[in-house]
């Protein structure tokens, strides 16, 4: 590789997942997705941290691109669209649960409650499966799928 050529963002784990969602908004819908059930444009640009419509429009068309996200015309409103996270994304599950339960170990203002680690290090299998479950249920409600 030259001197000043750039490393591609695959081939190492660490570099690959960056450039998938090395930034904070892309973590942030991520988070919204997989853990808060949210999945129109309105519901993200909602969210207390305030993302800029064109930054979240870019995050949103980047995480499709990259295979997080799947875009899907609302079944009951047709002029609405609804973003589902894909088995990609889905099996970062471990790894925001995980995120999580280091938050309420070094995060004096943390949002997520002790008993959300204590269950989650008793039985992380049953609590992935919890929370599996939700994104299940809430694609059901928003998008009904072709038989």
């Amino acid at each position: 590789m030259k001197k000043n050529a750039k490393a591609p963002w695959h081939g190492c784990p660490v570099r690959y997942a960056a450039g998938i969602f090395g930034d904070k908004w892309s973590f942030v819908l991520l988070r919204d997705v997989l853990l808060h059930g949210k999945r129109y444009y309105g519901e993200f640009q909602a969210s207390e941290e305030g993302i800029a419509t064109n930054v979240l429009a870019s995050r949103l068309q980047k995480l499709e691109e990259t295979g997080m996200l799947s875009r899907h015309i609302d079944q009951k409103k047709k002029s609405k669209v609804c973003y589902l996270p894909t088995a990609k994304a889905r099996a970062l599950l471990p790894a925001f649960l995980g995120m999580m339960v280091w938050s309420t170990e070094y995060d004096d203002h943390t949002e997520a409650p002790p008993s959300f680690a204590k269950a989650f290090r008793e039985d992380p299998k049953q609590t992935i499966a919890w929370y599996e479950a939700e994104i299940d249920r809430v694609n059901s409600t928003v998008y009904a799928q072709d038989d």
